[in-house]
This record gives C-alpha cells, sequence and structure tokens, in this order.
C-alpha cells in the first residue's frame, strides 16, 4: 500500500528464500518457502506442499477469521497469514508464491519481523508498472459489536489509524497512527509489533486446544500487574493491531489510497472491510 494514486511498480524477491519455525495455534513444525513471482499481475498466491492447491491472496478465499487470518481452497486451509502479508504489503511486494509445508505459517516471534528480514534478505526486483490503486468516492464502513468498527473514507494519501480499549489497567485506551507518506519506515514503525493476549485468554485458548505453539518467545502476555516482558512500544497492542489490518486489508489485491480508521478492529472486520473494498 503506497502513497499517492499513480501507478506504482510491481515488485517480487529477487530469489527464493525459505523460513521454518514453529505454527501459533497448532505447535507444528513448519516451513515456509517465499518463490518468485515470474511474471507481473500474479498477485500473492499460497500454495499446499507439493503445489497440489493453489489460493489465492484475496478476500474471496479467507474461509475463517476466529482467532488468525485463514485462507482456504476446497480441503486445503492455510493459517495465520496475516504477519506475511502484511510485511509484503509494507514492503511493496505485489507478486510472489508462498509454498507452505504444514497447517500456518511460521510465528518467529510473534511480529512481522521475520517476514521482514526474510524479505530483506532476499532482495527485491521490479516487475514493471502497476496497478492503479483502488479509491474512494465516499466512505466504506463496517459495524462490529460494541462499537467497533473498522473504516476506509476518501484520501488523497494513505494512512491507517487504529485504537484499541481493553478494560484493563495496564492495556486501556491506545492509538497507533501510521502513514507512510511521512517516512514512517514499516520495518520500524510497524513489524516488531508483537501479537499479544491476556493470561486468562491464553488459558482458555489452551484448554480448548488452541495456541499450542505459543510461548513467552513468541506472544506479548498481560497480566493482572505486568506484561511478560517490556513492551517494545508504548503502544505496541495497538501497533500489533495495525500490522493485522494492513495484512488483512492487502487482501483486496490491490493498493488501497484511503484514510483507514479502526477502533477496536479484528480478522472478522478487517476482512469483511477488504470484501467491501473489492466491491466498489
Amino acid at each position: 500500500m503506497t502513497p499517492g494514486a499513480a501507478l506504482s511498480s510491481r515488485r517480487t524477491l529477487a530469489r527464493s528464500i525459505t523460513v521454518a519455525g514453529v505454527g501459533l495455534h497448532t505447535g507444528a513444525a513448519v516451513k515456509t518457502t517465499l518463490v518468485p513471482a515470474t511474471r507481473p499481475g500474479a498477485g500473492v498466491v499460497f500454495r499446499t506442499a507439493g503445489g497440489s492447491e493453489e489460493i489465492p491472496a484475496l478476500a474471496a478465499s479467507v474461509c475463517d477469521t476466529a482467532r488468525c487470518t485463514v485462507l482456504g481452497s476446497g480441503a486445503a486451509r492455510i493459517s495465520t497469514v496475516e504477519h506475511l502479508l502484511s510485511a509484503l504489503a509494507g514492503l511493496g511486494v505485489t507478486d510472489l508464491s508462498v509454498e507452505v509445508d504444514g497447517p500456518e505459517l511460521p510465528i518467529g516471534d510473534g511480529s512481522a519481523l521475520v517476514w521482514v528480514e526474510s524479505v530483506r534478505a532476499a532482495g527485491l526486483v521490479s516487475l514493471g508498472q502497476g496497478t492503479a490503486p483502488l479509491t474512494l468516492a465516499e466512505p466504506v464502513i463496517v459495524y462490529g459489536e460494541k462499537n467497533a468498527f473498522v473504516a476506509a473514507y476518501p484520501s488523497d494519501a494513505v494512512r491507517f489509524t487504529v485504537a484499541t480499549q481493553f478494560d484493563h489497567p495496564l492495556a486501556g485506551t491506545q492509538v497507533a497512527r501510521w502513514e507512510p507518506s511521512r517516512a514512517q519506515a514499516y520495518q520500524d514503525f510497524v513489524a516488531p509489533a508483537r501479537t499479544f493476549g491476556f493470561d486468562f485468554e491464553v488459558q482458555a485458548l489452551r484448554a480448548a486446544g488452541l495456541a499450542r505453539g505459543g510461548s513467552l518467545d513468541n506472544a506479548l502476555v498481560v497480566y493482572a500487574d505486568r506484561y511478560s516482558s517490556p513492551p517494545r512500544f508504548p503502544d505496541e497492542l495497538a501497533r500489533h493491531k495495525l500490522l493485522d489490518l494492513i495484512g488483512d486489508l492487502s487482501l483486496v489485491g490491490r493498493p488501497i489510497v484511503a484514510d483507514v480508521v479502526a477502533v477496536r478492529p479484528s480478522h472478522r472486520l478487517n476482512v469483511a472491510l477488504a470484501r467491501r473494498l473489492q466491491e466498489t
């Protein structure tokens, strides 16, 4: 997502690179290989092990948003794609094949840094002129429960504002704002923000057989009176929701020039907005 309404270059990686690790929700050993696209306009496409199933990174491919963003086609499912998609959008990668060996992507340290570092290590190459960005003539708003909403407003530049609100003495209300045109580098401002959860949520998830790969090495846990480790930013919770939002909205499939505002966002609301924007 780049500022301005002009065509921007389509880009892919200069070489393939593989990332291995643990899946946050399944706890499985997983591996993902990022493979350069051979032609502009291919978009980001996920492939299951052996290339038996292709899943375009588009809102229409989303089949679940309960605890992460899940893409599916037929019986194939690939979970926890949002951090990689966020990094690709933040770094301007438009065309890529993502080969996934396992049920979900590696979680890294819970942020998008593992993907930023991988993209930078592989290098970028231009595939030529890009696609015209999506601009808006009127606001597009999706509402959720308890006054939550995600909205895109007409704008001449890309802006994201995210507010999180928790009834918790440490978390409270946080606001994060990212404007690429103001030289706020994605890799510094957004990517390091880690996934987070409250201690009671973690216990409930594990009781339900989820978050099997979660640990203090790949998530920020909020206890009643402390964090599991020092926050990387005073507004790290809001910045991680911003990270997720950028990834989920990349499922529109083209750059967006809009002022995006989200209050208490979720993957469900983010993807719902992506679907609405595809219809404009």
